[in-house]
């Protein structure tokens, strides 16, 4: 599973729980309705190359990556599926558009009327992010760009602000402008077929008034806040133990001095693997079922925790740091919450260097284990 050379710490990514949330969540969608996986930043660290496979596998109708290059990936390993680029297109990304076949998000007409002929496009429409997109009430740019005789207006598509609060009236604002658009295409006769504006919570939680032709749940699929299965979990190994003395400091600072004989245990995680540095003495790590409380700072590639209710803790060891389904203590939903941020940013962090173990169908196996069940070359 981890090859010839020994690994301190890996991210598991169960494959299995992805295909599942997937299956889940269209079981809640009316029928015919389409289903985008975000695969942006490395499929948001759970890896994209993996996680589109999988979500081809279960069903999805589209991908959506941030940008050019991160498609062009995508295609250069084999992923056939339809790919949205959600970020906004550039002239200079033309020829690449046609020889990747991916579809870009147009947010100007004067960027639409140069696309090379025969292009798919999305109409991206600002509706109160401000981030991307033509002015909610610009109809008349929109009717241009959909009459186009070079351009297929294939979809179009608006990005909720706020629908993770429901006590906030931007959704409501949001949801009206774009509803009003897309009425006044009805109404020209040039709606394009692809409609969506729903993300996680809108998705799940405002279903009659969000799902229009297509919705893009990323953190409802990777399995975090809601009635889902985490996809994610980061791993370690105890790599030092030693019996520390009443009165000693422990970590960079001494932000911890031990007020009575204490075992003490290295785990091998640190914030170069993108575990967070945070405050000091927060936040546990479970060993062989114990809760161990992290010790003064995290350091950059291990921290140390209290393994005194550890009796039979032994090097090697394996450390459960981020794993939902072990306990919610740990989940990435309470480690994002302790560093006050939310879960794409920790789980977008886990570093490079951490070595990735997939499990699918039931069995955890490495990348190449998994592209010769794949079939990929």
């Amino acid at each position: 599973m981890f090859g010839t050379v020994p690994r301190p710490n890996w991210i598991e990514i169960d494959l299995d729980n992805l295909q599942n949330n997937i299956r889940y969540v269209r079981d809640l969608l009316p029928a015919g309705t389409k289903m985008l996986l975000p695969v942006k930043a490395d499929a948001y660290g759970h890896g994209s190359l993996a996680s589109s496979f999988a979500a081809i596998e279960a069903g999805v109708d589209f991908l959506g990556v941030a940008h050019l290059f991160e498609g062009i990936a995508l295609r250069e390993h084999g992923v056939n599926a339809r790919i949205l680029i959600l970020g906004p297109c550039m002239e200079s990304d033309f020829p690449f558009l046609q020889k990747y076949n991916l579809t870009p998000s147009i947010s100007s007409y004067e960027i639409a009327k140069k696309c090379p002929a025969g292009t798919k496009i999305h109409i991206k429409i600002d509706t109160g992010m401000h981030r991307f997109g033509i002015k909610y009430d610009n109809f008349e740019e929109v009717k241009k760009i959909c009459e186009l005789s070079n351009v297929e207006a294939e979809g179009l598509y608006s990005h909720l602000a706020t629908a993770d609060m429901p006590e906030h009236s931007a959704m409501e604002i949001q949801l009206t402008r774009f509803d009003r658009m897309v009425k006044e295409l009805e109404n020209a006769r040039l709606r394009p077929p692809i409609c969506h504006i729903a993300n996680s919570a809108a998705t799940l939680r405002f279903a009659e008034r969000t799902h229009y032709d297509m919705v893009r749940p990323g953190l409802a699929l990777y399995g975090y806040e809601f009635s889902v299965k985490p996809v994610l979990r980061l791993c370690a190994t105890v790599r030092a133990l030693r019996e520390v003395e009443a009165g000693e400091g422990v970590s960079y600072g001494h932000f911890f001095v031990t007020q009575k004989n204490m075992r003490v245990a290295t785990i091998a995680i640190g914030y170069g693997d993108g575990y967070l540095r945070g405050k000091p003495n927060e936040g546990v790590i479970f060993i062989r079922g114990k809760a161990c409380p992290i010790l003064g700072r995290v350091c950059m590639d291990a921290c140390m925790v209290d393994a005194s209710d550890v009796p039979d803790v032994q090097l090697g060891d394996r450390a459960e740091c981020i794993n939902g389904e072990f306990s919610p203590k740990i989940s990435v939903e309470a480690f994002a919450a302790t560093h006050n941020t939310i879960s794409y940013e920790i789980t977008t962090r886990m570093a490079r260097r951490l070595y990735r173990v997939y499990k699918y169908k039931g069995a955890m196996m490495g990348w190449h284990e998994l592209k010769e069940a794949w079939k990929i070359v």
